[in-house]
């Protein structure tokens, strides 16, 4: 057995694709519900310590005004609704942005407001050396989406691409500014979510992904390294269409290899595991769900055997703790990684349970 790490040291190993002490395991998102369940009440900061996890997620704050229609007005100027999750998802019918004129009018808000690190400032003072500190941040393709609408998008990368990479790049620098503030308040990481494909393939033709969104991607990573952060990028669906150029953009780590895309753990693991770290994949659409236990730790021996052996892999959800996913399969989870994630692997005891 290794030395035992901190927290911070073990997932920074595995972001160099080198083997910890035992294999770390965060998520991306945990819904506020399970939290106070698990906790008896208390909030994300006391479901990280109580559950141990390796990271502390910390994005910048924006206020949300609630209007009397009981929707949301962010800074961004866009209308929200609130769903069942915590997100609230942007109307499309209310994109604040339309045209040229519309955009050389709007401005992301502003990075530097005192209220916009709050937030990662107390975590970073509880946690600090203890958990690796993430910052969550957008980077090419949500803003876009929820400033045109969805729908508009699409239409605009055919029809004026010009003008979509006008956002992008507002967007990305006001992305940039925040990772340089993050870095000097302390984080290490980033970690940025933008969903940029289905469970078929991108979103959008692999021709205008490279042509209007590649290029300030790769000037996001480098300002992200330019910083001194790593980054791990977070998007669901089936990015093999475009995983070779994210990856050649040089994102150091990438999450969450979903299953239900299609996405294979092993292909993953041989083809590009000697160059980015892996996070995932237990299914948190039905297994965390469903179970039973003895399948999920079933699900966590299946994915420390195939993404371990050399290191670079961190175990999780295959997307989040979302409000569906049952305390106690998320609990034996939890244990198995312990358990069976500790290095040197032992493969005889992460061999499949034929019971």
């Amino acid at each position: 057995m290794k030395s035992e790490m901190t927290s911070t040291e073990r997932v920074l190993t595995v972001l160099r694709r080198q083997e910890p002490d035992r294999i770390p395991t965060f998520e991306w998102d945990i819904d506020p519900d399970v939290i106070k369940t698990m906790t008896g009440g208390g909030g994300y900061e006391d479901f990280i310590e109580k559950f141990d996890l390796d990271a502390v997620m910390c994005g910048p704050d924006y206020i949300k005004t609630p209007l009397p229609d009981g929707n949301l007005f962010d800074e961004w100027g866009v209308t929200r609704t609130r769903g069942h999750e915590d997100y609230a998802m942007a109307i499309d019918a209310f994109a604040p942005i339309k045209s040229w004129a519309d955009l050389e009018k709007w401005n992301p808000p502003d990075p530097y407001a005192p209220h916009r690190f709050e937030t990662m400032k107390r975590r970073i003072k509880r946690f600090k050396g203890k958990r690796a500190i993430f910052v969550q941040l957008r980077d090419v393709w949500s803003n876009p989406r929820d400033l045109f609408g969805y729908a508009q998008l699409f239409v605009l990368c055919k029809k004026q691409p010009d003008l979509v990479e006008g956002l992008v790049d507002k967007c990305v620098n006001q992305s940039i500014a925040l990772a340089q503030i993050a870095a000097e308040l302390g984080a290490e990481v980033v970690m940025s979510g933008d969903d940029i494909a289905d469970n078929r393939r991108i979103m959008i033709s692999p021709v205008m992904w490279e042509s209007i969104f590649m290029p300030h991607f790769r000037r996001w990573v480098k300002a992200i390294h330019d910083c001194g952060l790593l980054y791990w990028k977070h998007t669901d669906g089936n990015i093999m269409q475009v995983i070779d150029g994210l990856i050649d953009a040089g994102i150091d780590g990438i999450d969450p290899i979903d299953p239900l895309a299609k996405m294979d753990l092993a292909t993953v693991k041989q083809q590009y595991g000697h160059r980015v770290a892996i996070k995932g994949n237990v299914d948190c659409a039905y297994l965390l769900l469903d179970g039973p236990e003895e399948k999920v730790v079933e699900s966590v021996k299946n994915c420390i055997r195939i993404a371990g052996p050399g290191g670079g892999y961190a175990c999780s959800s295959s997307n989040s703790i979302h409000s569906g996913v049952k305390p106690a399969f998320y609990i034996a989870m939890l244990n198995a990684i312990r358990e069976y994630g500790v290095y040197p692997l032992d493969m005889d005891r992460l061999a499949p349970n034929e019971a």
